[in-house]
């Protein structure tokens, strides 16, 4: 089959065959000489090729070669309107300047600006294997420019406001906005307040509330430095300086002597199972919470890197028996959109299985995003959502240690049954 070299977007073919040297269709299952027939936008059959090669003689066949067929990548934390941000903002562990640096690159940004950025974002998503995305959105350029992508997505806006007193005008003006994008088969929105030093807790609670009523899923980023843990708890740290220069400090604020996770707990969030963005800075007690609230966890581990923060507790978070999916974050903080790359970097450094691994880049993800029966796994059924992996020449070690050696490269993806991506590779 010609594909789509070096990128495009596809239509459905009717039924099509992808056949690979292995297909991982969980993190348990591993498929030599493995097949998958789509039928439309869903996966008809899963097995051998020699199971499902009698569909092959006239119907589309896709033989990747030496390469694994895995579930497309779920990537639960993004925010693809900071793609072409990439290298133009210094490393740095002190926050606030990083997002001075980040207000001062765009100060003159328009909307081609914005969309330029977008659209690049969602081909480099495509390109790495990413079928599913969570991307933060504070401009209406990313509702349309995501709305239009062949990306499954659910695009969050972005709520800042640490005023009280505004919280009734930000409900409103949410509802507007939000109201001019209907839901599709691949597109859902979500509500994102941003963060504790950027949202009032009755801001919080009100969206709490509008997520509750209006059944849409919640993120927020929470606990991601040791100057958002000094603002909550004393009114001490970068953040009180910080948001006087921005002119976003109510005069009349004060500290609520609170952890991140137990200020969350008094909004409501927590009760919405939302998407804890980074939590890099927590305790056991609040675990305890994460677990018994039912929420999951975005880990952004090369963006941890980016800002010097130490140890994440993901090893913690995943023994505890809580969901925790795998994030890029953006590139003003990152070097690609790979979910792939995000995992080849744990498992050198945080010595995550790769079984493991497989299921945060997936199923956690797409247990994450409420879409635990749709994606994340090649079932039948399921959405035709695959990407697949070129291994590296040679047969030494397994296919899973092969699968996240540094050579391997996503070569194919496919988004409900539509080939989105596809490089050149031998037949």
């Amino acid at each position: 089959m010609a594909g789509i070299e070096g990128g495009g977007y596809g239509e459905k073919c009717g039924m099509v065959i992808v056949k690979a040297r292995y297909l991982i269709p969980d993190p348990e299952q591993c498929i030599e000489n493995g097949a998958v027939a789509i039928n439309g936008a869903k996966i008809h059959r899963v097995g051998t090729f020699d199971e499902i090669k009698a569909w092959s003689d006239n119907n589309t066949l896709v033989d990747l070669g030496n390469a694994v067929i895995l579930p497309g990548f779920i990537n639960i934390h993004t925010h693809l309107d900071l793609t072409n941000l990439h290298n133009r903002i210094a490393p740095t562990n002190n926050f606030t300047h990083w997002v001075f640096q980040l207000l001062g690159a765009r100060i003159r940004w328009k909307e081609a600006d914005y969309t330029a950025s977008i659209e690049k974002g969602i081909q480099l998503c495509l390109e790495a294997g990413t079928t599913t995305v969570a991307d933060i959105a504070n401009t209406e350029y990313s509702f349309s420019a995501l709305k239009k992508s062949p990306l499954r997505k659910v695009v969050y806006k972005e709520i800042i406001d640490l005023n009280p007193d505004h919280v009734q005008d930000v409900i409103l003006k949410v509802q507007s906005e939000l109201s001019a994008y209907a839901s599709d088969s691949l597109f859902r929105t979500g509500l994102s307040p941003h963060a504790p030093y950027s949202v009032s807790k009755e801001l919080y609670q009100a969206m709490s509330q509008l997520a509750f009523q209006a059944g849409m899923p919640l993120c927020t980023h929470i606990a991601e430095t040791q100057d958002e843990i000094a603002f909550l708890t004393n009114g001490t740290g970068n953040f009180p300086g910080f948001l006087r220069q921005l002119r976003a400090m109510p005069p009349d604020w004060q500290p609520l002597g609170l952890t991140p996770i137990h200020y969350l707990k008094g909004t409501g969030i927590l009760e919405n199972h939302p998407i804890l963005i980074h939590c890099n800075y927590i305790t056991d007690e609040e675990i305890s919470l994460i677990k018994s609230s039912g929420a999951s966890v975005a880990f952004c581990p090369r963006s941890h890197r980016f800002f010097g923060h130490t140890n994440h507790p993901v090893r913690k978070l995943l023994d505890a028996g809580i969901n925790a999916g795998l994030g890029t974050d953006s590139l003003a903080s990152n070097d690609t959109l790979s979910i792939l790359d995000e995992m080849k970097f744990l498992l050198l450094h945080d010595a995550i299985s790769a079984k493991d691994l497989l299921a945060m880049a997936a199923v956690n993800g797409a247990k994450a995003l409420g879409m635990a029966s749709e994606v994340g796994q090649i079932k039948e059924g399921f959405e035709a959502d695959l990407c697949g992996i070129r291994l590296p020449d040679g047969n030494s070690g397994d296919v899973y240690g092969r699968l996240l050696d540094a050579g391997s490269k996503n070569i194919f993806t496919m988004v409900a049954g539509v080939i989105c991506y596809q490089s050149s590779f031998p037949s």
